[in-house]
């Protein structure tokens, strides 16, 4: 009986041990700073968003939410199709097209989106939008944290 709960305490105090040195790091969250996670977006038959994102550590660039793809109209039909990152705090940023008008094809993004006032942002988002009449139709990716 002694023997088992000696084994219980020391595997106790190992999980314990392994979670306050997760948390005195910064938690999780910071593990994952600098690191690619793929995602894509689409407007279904009109735009086509396919690459990546990761959050830049503080005093790298600025500290911000970074997205790198191709932003593809996959339609010639007149409307055309552009991406834009925010970041908590701030409106969405400038429209980055896909380089050639509405025409069919593709052109590449490759922004860091980030706070102006701070050395890191905590949650970015992007979307992917087709400039058709009335409000635009976009394909908006929920909050990523860093």
């Amino acid at each position: 009986m002694n023997a088992i709960l000696r084994r219980t305490c020391t595997a106790l105090s190992a999980t314990g041990l392994a979670m306050a040195l997760t948390l005195a790091g910064g938690g999780s969250a910071q593990a994952d700073e600098g690191v690619w996670h793929n995602f894509t977006l689409e407007v279904p038959g009109k735009a086509k968003f396919t690459g990546k994102y990761k959050f830049n550590p503080s005093g790298t660039g600025n500290g911000g939410y970074v997205v790198s793809g191709s932003v593809c109209d996959l339609k010639a039909d007149g409307d055309g199709v552009y991406g834009q990152g925010k970041v908590e705090g701030y409106d969405w940023s400038s429209k980055r097209g896909d380089a050639n008008g509405s025409k069919e094809g593709c052109g590449t993004e490759d922004r860091e989106f980030y706070d102006y006032q701070a050395i890191y942002v905590d949650r970015g988002k992007y979307q992917l939008c087709v400039d058709d009449l009335g409000s635009d139709t976009c394909d908006t990716q929920s909050w990523k944290y860093r």
